[in-house]
């Protein structure tokens, strides 16, 4: 009850739990490490080895997933992420990031970040972004309609899909993701979907904003539209679009890899050249 009054009624932001992978004395730059669906800060294990020591590296469990609060009420969207996120740096006395890197929906989050704060952070990589175009978008082509189908279809049949989620669970299907398929947590992920995913409008939220964004995927990822990326990156030129051969979805040890070239060059400055010529246009 206390709860519900404080952040349903009073509408304070919950805020998340935290794993930080480097936390040095005087950092040179600061990374939030936002994970997909489903998971938690688990999610970014394999790039452990590939982080710069000199950076302070923070992942959080999004709201409804990990040891984050898992509120009945909430839907889930990216706006809720977003809030409960800045809530959390805040707390964290984390005023600005360097990077922000988000997986599969945390990328999708990571757009809503940077457009609700845009003074927070200097760059994005968006790893692995279920990117689709407006629902009612009349351009939406044959593999967005199958993955929408999908989705529509899990929402649907929610005791199967939580069944599904528990079946993934106990077989281990996402390993050292840090997902656990109790009744509350299945609840989150289809609520999740829902709001954050199927009912997304990261398409144009992104054409927005003005900092530096690469994208990273898979050639074998199933849930990604890469026309949709192709497009963005064509779009607008402080989008870069990178895609992987013999990559699919997840973060392993090869994409965490790549994943650590693209975070160097960000740090550094070393961006694709387009997005060099955007920045220093908006600087004039």
């Amino acid at each position: 009850m206390f709860d519900r009054i404080i952040h349903r009624w009073l509408r304070i932001p919950y805020t998340l739990n935290v794993h930080y992978f480097c936390r040095p004395d005087n950092p040179k730059s600061t990374i939030l490490l936002v994970h997909g669906l489903g998971t938690s800060w688990r999610t970014w294990k394999p790039l452990t080895q590939y982080l710069p020591k000199d950076a302070r590296v923070i992942a959080i469990d999004m709201l409804g997933f990990g040891n984050s609060p898992k509120p009945d009420w909430k839907s889930y969207n990216v706006q809720d992420q977003a809030t409960s996120i800045a809530a959390t740096l805040r707390k964290e006395s984390i005023n600005h990031l360097d990077v922000i890197i988000g997986h599969s929906m945390g990328s999708l989050a990571a757009v809503e970040l940077a457009k609700k704060y845009p003074k927070l952070a200097q760059s994005l990589i968006l790893c692995s972004p279920p990117i689709y175009q407006p629902k009612t978008d009349e351009k939406i082509h044959h593999p967005e309609k199958i993955l929408r189908a999908l989705y529509s279809l899990i929402n649907k049949h929610p005791r199967s899909s939580k069944r599904l989620l528990q079946f993934a669970d106990r077989h281990n299907i996402w390993p050292d993701a840090g997902f656990k398929a109790d009744k509350v947590t299945a609840k989150s992920f289809l609520t999740a979907l829902n709001a954050a995913i199927i009912n997304q409008t990261t398409m144009t939220d992104i054409s927005q904003l003005k900092l530096p964004i690469t994208i990273l995927s898979g050639k074998l990822d199933p849930l990604i539209v890469e026309r949709n990326l192709k497009q963005l990156a064509k779009e607008h030129k402080n989008i870069a679009h990178r895609s992987m051969t013999m990559q699919s979805h997840e973060i392993t040890d090869k994409y965490a890899k790549c994943l650590s070239g693209i975070i160097k060059q960000h740090l550094t400055g070393e961006l694709p050249l387009k997005s060099v010529r955007r920045i220093n246009r908006l600087r004039k």
